[in-house]
């Protein structure tokens, strides 16, 4: 079954979990060898994951050390909370204030300690706070080199598709997890346990549904009526207990997790030993070390549903007059009970308190929640607290990534800022609001907040609000390439900072100065390795990504991919060194930008599925990922090209910036280049059709404005596919040597100058223009790039003007792996191993639903199998999912 049965005459094995104890006995043989991975245990409420757990920790105790922890129900998550018992029970101090990358790092500290190979368990990780989760996603991306097993359980129906750790699972790299599902006990282990009793063993199946922990419940039941629910039979074992058991089990029942024996002697007045042995001969109550907790959850929360609720105020109340009176208490424990006790004054204060410390250690949105809830208490709250908390619980949700949220409360603030007549408060406000809007891509709102802020702010004595007001109009003026005033106000920043000795500031002026100095080459370097190198030394991670990423974009826009290469290296390490999800997306997503345009396509598949993959960064920062990916999908001529596609195309359209609307109507001109018929004469599309027509009106539009805005690059690319399909190329004066060759129709000048800077893609499409010799030469290329659009097209129009044996080109299928199954096909077959569903493994892949839900019938059909888990062992017991991981 889940485990002992945990009463008196009901000690048994576990039934039907031997293949469960097999895999997890295989991933410890693994980390032993010193290649760890997690494995994540999911069931139903009462499937027997902690049951399956100890057994497996009792029976290897010998080949490694356990250290365990566990997430709490509590009404805000508490950061780190597992951290607390894994560092207590080693002796090791937790400070509740650290930042949690600083506990992370002690924490694999721990695990690495010489000795035996470790084992990690992270219990009702349903429950986990947002550190706990970057603690699993800080593993997840090292475990291969750690001689450790996670083993992490959570109840599938609390972390549905969307759930936050779903999405921290799928993002691992690929091998590193692997998923156990705990089904429900079939009809014929019910029957055998139930024969023990006995008991009748087919009614007890339908009423328990084969949930193993239910099945106990009614197995422990005097007489012969089995009882229809849980709370039915926790409430009837209780009724047999003493009057002083029952008594305890009240106490105990209002604890989360875990009540302290001597916090609930105190509650008892000393009265805890008279009803302890009851309740645990009767399996109710577990003693943990100096802890006692219900064998369930389930069974905890019958009792405490139970209490009357005065009597369940009352114990709540007296509980947070104890803990108060503990300086080691936790804040939000204590503001756990005064909640549920209606003490609005001590719920307020520890609420506060708690947010701060979960500020302080990193975890924003369990910071944003606590304020979120002293905000439904505003009428207990001053106006200055009002108006604060809504600034903090919006500084924290931005952090978080719920960006709308903190929009809405920042807007809130500003308005009682404006009320109150607090100009300095309120252009703080309207400047932290101004970035926030632009995140959520609402670039009018941000510029209309950055407007007023700096008109109030000017009114008043200078100070710090106003310099960050100047950086961040800079900053908006240099996202959209108006980069004269970008500098101008990028510069007013610099000078009142320096005048204040604000450090942030010029970092992050220098930023945008910098960004905006990128033409001529080189201009740039000095403002942007200036931001780079006093971020570095003040230790400001978002400040030290941003200028890498600002490098970054602006060596790829001069086509210097040599330091553009540097700079992502060097971010990359810093951002995963520090599990900067964010920046790390972003620059990850550069890269594969560039090995596009260099010809490294199968590298810039592979890292831009992966970013796309990662939906806890936010779309913004995936962008350069799904750019690339759209792109590389429309060149090979692979479907779902619009699913990414579709994603950047919103985020343009919202923050309407030449950056990235450019790409967006590239692509789209690169695909009708591509599916479009070339005329006779000319070799392009009939300009007449009506979607080439509105693509070329855009380009139009784009080329104009960057001709205006000085930014040769933009001006180059929309240039490029105005000549492609069919329309003049206003001016070429600006352009560079290989565009300016190409719209001139000196096809082979052009080759070679994109040659000699390592674009093979423009390369063979200037040969296309050429004589038979350059066409064959750039079909060759295009071939070897796996451009089959573009190859197709090409010997179509090589065939009407005349050439003779045009070369066939590869034959289909060769990307096919040795089992047969195509690149895709072994992919989503991986995944479908891991546990994924169509939704994960579409989100993971970045493919439609019903592309994703198509694969997966094939493979089932193919495999013979009428379940995805029966696909995926009829896939290991043929070996194809080791093939498919190749």
């Amino acid at each position: 079954m889940v485990g002992s049965l945990g009463q008196p005459g009901f000690a048994m094995d576990l039934l039907e979990r031997e293949e469960h104890l097999r895999r997890l006995g295989d991933a410890l043989a693994s980390a032993v060898d010193g290649r760890g991975r997690i494995v994540a245990i999911a069931g139903e409420a009462g499937a027997g994951k902690t049951a399956l757990v100890e057994r497996f920790t009792r029976d290897n105790a010998g080949r490694a050390r356990a250290h365990w922890g566990a997430c709490e129900n509590l009404s805000t998550p508490e950061p780190l909370l597992p951290l607390r018992d894994i560092f207590r029970a080693s002796g090791e101090a937790f400070e509740p204030g650290v930042h949690h990358f600083t506990a992370f790092e002690a924490l694999l500290r721990l695990l690495s300690q010489t000795g035996k190979p470790s084992m990690l368990i992270l219990e009702d990780v349903h429950w986990a706070d947002a550190a706990t989760l970057d603690l699993i996603r800080f593993l997840g991306r090292r475990v291969a080199r750690l001689s450790t097993l996670i083993l992490i359980t959570y109840r599938d129906e609390e972390a549905g598709a969307q759930s936050p750790l779903r999405h921290v699972l799928g993002e691992a790299p690929a091998g590193s997890v692997e998923r156990v599902v705990l089904e429900p006990l079939s009809q014929g282990a019910v029957s055998r346990l139930a024969e023990v009793a006995g008991r009748e063993g087919e009614e007890l199946f339908h009423l328990t549904g084969g949930n193993p922990f239910l099945v106990t419940e009614a197995l422990a039941v005097d007489g012969g009526a089995t009882p229809e629910t849980v709370r039915d039979a926790t409430l009837a074992r209780a009724a047999r207990l003493p009057p002083e058991g029952r008594r305890l089990l009240d106490v105990v029942s209002i604890f989360p997790r875990r009540a302290d024996i001597v916090l609930v002697g105190t509650l008892l007045a000393g009265d805890v030993e008279a009803g302890l042995d009851a309740c645990i001969v009767k399996g109710m109550l577990v003693l943990d070390n100096e802890a006692l907790k219900f064998r369930h959850e389930l069974a905890r929360r019958a009792i405490e549903t139970s209490l009357a609720p005065g009597r369940r105020r009352e114990l709540h109340q007296k509980v947070v007059n104890i803990l108060r009176q503990n300086p080691a208490s936790r804040a939000s424990e204590i503001a756990h009970h005064a909640e549920r006790a209606g003490d609005i004054p001590a719920f307020i204060e520890f609420a506060r308190r708690a947010a701060d410390e979960a500020s302080r250690t990193g975890a924003s949105r369990e910071a944003a929640a606590h304020y979120g809830a002293v905000l439904r208490q505003r009428q207990a709250l001053s106006p200055e607290d009002v108006v604060d908390t809504l600034e903090r619980h919006g500084r924290q949700a931005h952090l978080w990534g719920d960006a709308h949220t903190a929009m809405a409360s920042m807007t809130e603030a500003a308005e009682l800022r404006r009320r109150s007549g607090d100009s300095i408060g309120l252009g703080r406000v309207l400047t932290q609001l101004t970035r926030i809007a632009w995140m959520c891509g609402r670039r009018a709102e941000a510029e209309k907040a950055v407007a007023e802020a700096i008109a109030v702010l000017e009114a008043a004595p200078p100070g710090p609000e106003l310099a960050w007001a100047y950086s961040h109009r800079s900053q908006l003026e240099m996202l959209a390439f108006k980069l004269d005033t970008a500098v101008e106000w990028g510069r007013r920043a610099i000078d009142l900072a320096e005048r204040l000795g604000e450090q942030e500031v010029i970092i992050h002026a220098l930023g945008n100065v910098g960004a905006a100095n990128f033409e001529p080459p080189g201009a740039a370097a000095e403002e942007l390795e200036r931001s780079f190198d006093l971020a570095w030394k003040n230790n400001l991670y978002d400040h030290v990504e941003r200028a890498s990423c600002n490098m970054t974009c602006t060596a790829y826009w001069r086509r210097d991919y040599d330091h553009a290469l540097e700079y992502i290296e060097r971010g990359v390490a810093y951002a995963a060194e520090r599990d900067l999800i964010h920046w790390e997306s972003y620059l990850r997503g550069w890269r594969a930008m560039i090995n596009i345009d260099r010809g490294d396509w199968a590298a810039a598949e592979k890292e831009s599925e992966l970013v796309a993959g990662w939906s806890l960064a936010p779309v913004l920062f995936r962008s350069p990922a799904l750019f690339a990916l759209a792109r590389l999908r429309v060149r090979r001529g692979d479907p779902d090209a619009e699913t990414p596609l579709e994603v950047v195309r919103e985020l343009a359209a919202s923050l309407s910036e030449l950056q990235r609307t450019i790409f967006v109507v590239a692509i789209e001109a690169e695909s009708l280049w591509l599916s479009r018929p070339p005329s006779p004469n000319n070799g392009r599309p009939n300009t007449q059709d009506p979607e080439v027509a509105a693509v070329l009106a855009r380009l139009r539009d784009l080329h104009a404005l960057a001709l205006e805005r000085g930014t040769r690059w933009v001006s180059e690319v929309s240039a490029l596919w105005l000549y492609l399909l069919g329309d003049p190329v206003p001016s070429v004066k600006t352009l560079s040597q290989p565009m300016r060759d190409l719209c001139q129709g000196r096809w082979k000048e052009a080759a070679e100058a994109w040659r000699k800077l390592g674009f093979p893609y423009e390369e063979a499409i200037a040969l296309s223009s050429g004589d038979e010799v350059a066409q064959r030469e750039g079909l060759a290329i295009f071939d070897r790039l796996g451009a089959a659009p573009a190859a197709a097209r090409l010997r179509r129009t090589m065939r009407a003007g005349g050439v003779r044996a045009v070369p066939r080109g590869p034959i289909a299928g060769t990307r096919a792996n040795p089992a047969g199954l195509t690149r895709r096909q072994s992919q989503v077959l991986e995944l479908v191993g891991e546990g994924l569903s169509n939704s994960e493994i579409a989100d993971k892949l970045c493919i439609s639903a019903k592309t994703a839900e198509h694969h997966v019938s094939a493979l089932m059909a193919r495999l013979e199998a009428t379940t995805r888990r029966e696909a995926a062992a009829e896939a290991r017991r043929r070996g194809l999912l080791a093939e498919a991981k190749k």
